[in-house]
């Protein structure tokens, strides 16, 4: 049975190959390994250091429009606590509401 390592193992074998000169076969001759186990953790080690988008969700709080904004106003105005600022147009929101019914 193969013997499975840590990936602090692999990380730790893989910053020790980029020190040297030896092609990736060589240094995994010199060390026993199995060269094909070290280009899969190579590729999952070097992907987990990629910076991931991110998604952050912010607080909403909706409020009742007053009597004077109704008639006046067709747009939604979102406001972020960080300063930002997005108006949308109400003439056709049924796309918004379907992507916010889709979310978890």
């Amino acid at each position: 049975m193969a013997t499975r390592h840590s990936s602090e193992f692999w990380q730790a074998h893989l910053t020790a190959y980029q020190q040297t000169e030896l092609t990736v076969t060589a240094y995994c001759i010199e060390h026993g390994l199995c060269a094909k186990t070290f280009y899969r953790w190579r590729s999952q080690l070097q992907a987990g250091s990629q910076p991931s988008p991110s998604l952050t969700l912010v607080p909403v709080s909706i409020q009742a429009p007053s009597a004077a904004t109704t008639s006046v106003s067709s747009t939604a105005h979102l406001h972020s606590p960080a300063g930002w600022q997005i108006d949308l147009p109400l003439s056709n929101t049924s796309w918004l509401i379907d992507l916010l019914r889709q979310l978890p």
